[in-house]
């Protein structure tokens, strides 16, 4: 199958096997595949399925990523949206300096971010992924949610054979659009979860839902956009954004995980309240979804333990 390759500098210091530590913890990385030092992807393309496989490759003077792309119909044009995703993906192109202020002054931050300075937030490859994720993820545990991400892409989705490997491709918007309930009733998902993933996949059908549109909005109106639709709340729109684009303006306080993550690191057993959560974020402007992130990060580091 053809293929073609590139190499991607990265930001000094990057810490791609922390990205790919994260990856094996997130109980939303059900497409992803890590292979030792490489992550493995399938996506969806106009040009059909393309499999993307990132590694690294440095030398001392210059960090860089190899970024492999194989598909049927792979050319110059592929590959630029290949590196374009996975820039996106790694948060590759954030300059982190304000964060890494923080987080030498800010002793939450410093206790949340702990030996994982280099570390970059990992975001969702594509935003309708992130907003999907986020409404299969409402109100359950993270293990439940991931049983029902994995049937969701067993039901609607796909598979591709690259190699002797198969890899699962998740389903796209016109697919969900149409989605049989039944199905999904039988793997445990609830009528108002369906209702709100159809309602979702319409609207991004029929334009309702227009992803660079709302990438260009300021974080709030970006907020009020999503939230107008039926069984998309504050949280749920709040993760798509910033998993989705990358919105670093976002604080999804209501997020009982975060609000565990935050008492550790403030040494108290009780999990934070939403307003405390809230009102500790005030000296995080402009960096929240990054702390959100490292918080995340710190609950999945304590399950795997020492």
């Amino acid at each position: 199958m053809p293929s073609r390759t590139t190499r991607v500098t990265v930001p000094p210091s990057y810490d791609f096997a922390a990205a790919l530590a994260f990856l094996q913890g997130s109980p939303s990385a059900v497409l992803e595949s890590i292979d030792g030092h490489t992550y493995r992807r399938a996506w969806q393309t106009d040009r059909g399925v393309e499999l993307v496989s990132v590694a690294w490759s440095a030398s001392p003077a210059r960090p860089q990523l190899r970024v492999r792309v194989e598909g049927a119909h792979v050319d110059a044009h592929a590959l630029a949206e290949a590196v374009a995703k996975i820039r996106h993906v790694f948060s590759l192109d954030v300059d982190d300096g304000g964060f890494q202020e923080l987080a030498g002054t800010d002793p939450i931050v410093a206790h949340l971010v702990g030996d994982g300075l280099h570390a970059r937030p990992v975001l969702v490859a594509d935003p309708f992924e992130s907003l999907v994720w986020a409404i299969i993820g409402q109100q359950v545990g993270v293990g439940f949610a991931r049983t029902l991400r994995c049937a969701l892409v067993q039901i609607a989705g796909d598979y591709a054979v690259f190699g002797s490997s198969r890899f699962p491709v998740m389903p796209d918007a016109s697919r969900l659009a149409g989605i049989d309930e039944d199905s999904l009733r039988v793997a445990h998902f609830s009528r108002a979860k369906i209702r709100a993933l159809r309602i979702a996949a319409q609207a991004v059908t029929s334009g309702m839902l227009d992803w660079p549109q709302l990438a260009a909005m300021p974080p709030a109106e970006a907020m009020a956009a999503l939230t107008r639709f039926p069984g998309i709340g504050p949280w749920t729109a709040g993760v798509a954004l910033m998993r989705g684009l990358g919105v670093r303006s976002v604080w999804p306080a209501a997020d009982l995980g975060l609000r565990r993550a935050l008492a550790h690191a403030l040494g108290a057993t009780a999990p934070l309240t939403e307003a405390e959560a809230r009102a500790l974020a005030a000296p995080w402007a402009g960096w929240e979804a990054w702390v959100a992130f490292f918080a995340w990060r710190s609950l999945s580091r304590r399950r795997a333990g020492p």
